[in-house]
């Protein structure tokens, strides 16, 4: 499929199953945080804590197809493993192992700060609605945290939400996360359990060659789709989509 670079600078790189993984030997595995710490940076330190979708590889300016349709995409990154749960399957194979360019903003009431004067912005200009992913890298780091995004949307008509935590569904943080989509429904947060076993709002990591008959294998991966801008599936469909290994 060509590659649309008025949709994303870069095209998307292929899942093979190879990606970099590191071992409880790692400091960066032991200590929790990710391997590019020149890469962490404080919200102040940068422009904007949200980054438009067009800087990213699988993401997209904004959505083109369905009826959120002219939608801008937003994306937020924050560090790998030191806002995840050590619970996470993918704790010393995360893909951000392999992404030392992307920009990690560190999370903390710096961020909160950040994020609600940005969010606030944002639905002023676009108040037809806007999609934001969390999280490119790193998770929901405390119920407080989620609870932040919970008022934003309560705030916020025009702000959407999808992504994937690979927080417990039964802890304090997970049940925190669910109550997104309980509050305000999947339309407005459509957020997945990683490894989850379910067929709905679930999503699972399989090997190259793999199969998971209760999922559906994400479209831009296959090449079916040229990025989530142009699939919609992760925020339209409530069934568990399945990802190839990095």
């Amino acid at each position: 499929m060509k590659h649309d670079t008025s949709l994303r600078r870069f095209a998307t790189a292929m899942p093979h199953g190879r990606g970099m993984v590191i071992g409880p030997l790692n400091q960066s595995f032991r200590a929790g945080n990710t391997i590019f710490p020149s890469r962490v940076f404080a919200p102040s330190e940068v422009r904007r804590v949200l980054k438009d979708g067009h800087q990213s590889r699988k993401i997209g300016r904004d959505v083109r197809k369905g009826p959120r349709r002219g939608w801008p995409i937003f994306t937020l990154t924050l560090e790998e493993r030191a806002s995840c749960p050590r619970s996470c399957a993918q704790w010393g194979a995360c893909y951000g192992n392999n992404m030392q360019a992307a920009e990690r903003i560190a999370h903390g009431p710096e961020l909160i700060a950040a994020l609600e004067d940005e969010l606030f912005a944002l639905a002023r200009k676009h108040p037809a609605g806007f999609l934001v992913r969390l999280h490119v890298l790193g998770d929901f780091y405390s119920a407080e945290y989620a609870g932040f995004w919970n008022r934003m949307l309560a705030s916020l008509p025009a702000l959407h939400l999808f992504g994937f935590t690979a927080q417990d569904p039964a802890s304090p943080i997970g049940r925190a996360v669910a109550r997104l989509a309980l509050d305000h429904g999947w339309a407005r947060a459509a957020i997945r359990f990683s490894g989850a076993p379910h067929e709905l709002h679930a999503a699972r990591v399989i090997d190259p060659g793999d199969i998971d008959p209760d999922a559906v294998l994400c479209p831009a991966q296959t090449g079916a789709t040229d990025c989530c801008a142009t699939c919609a599936l992760c925020w339209h469909s409530e069934r568990s989509i399945a990802f190839r290994r990095h």
